[in-house]
């Protein structure tokens, strides 16, 4: 997946001509950080589901619609109903697009995404603890 991610970053930046305002490090690290709580989000799934088609069509409905829907991504969080705004809040993806927005494009260091990072590392916790919890139930 980083190679995914260093290869999205180097077309955003050489053919759509977005610039890199932030510290690109910064922006790895956080990224990596992402990839893990995704990653941690896929063994949860995997060990709660009997089947591949099951996991597959729960990491769907359950990460990319969510990610297209809830991240301020397509729509503005702002101009949703509350309910979707609250429900936008345990998806990883919102506060990651927060973290590219604010290093990528505003130029911000970590000072200014803590908090989200912060949120991103309690997720990635959460959810490898249930995981984890898990798999052990289905070894015994």
């Amino acid at each position: 997946r980083s190679w995914r991610h260093c290869l999205i970053l180097l077309l955003s930046v050489y053919v759509l001509d977005v610039p890199v305002k932030g510290s690109l490090s910064l922006l790895y690290i956080e990224s990596i950080l992402f990839i893990i709580t995704c990653l941690s989000f896929g063994l949860l799934i995997s060990n709660t589901t009997n089947s591949q088609q099951t996991a597959l069509l729960l990491s769907m409905m359950g990460l990319m619609m969510p990610t297209l829907i809830f991240t301020g991504f397509m729509f503005p969080l702002e101009n949703m109903p509350w309910i979707f705004q609250a429900i936008s809040n345990i998806i990883p993806s919102r506060w990651y697009f927060l973290i590219v927005k604010a290093v990528m494009l505003k130029g911000l260091g970590f000072e200014y995404v803590w908090k989200e990072t912060l949120v991103l590392v309690a997720m990635t916790v959460l959810l490898l603890t249930i995981a984890l919890k898990n798999f052990k139930k289905r070894l015994a």
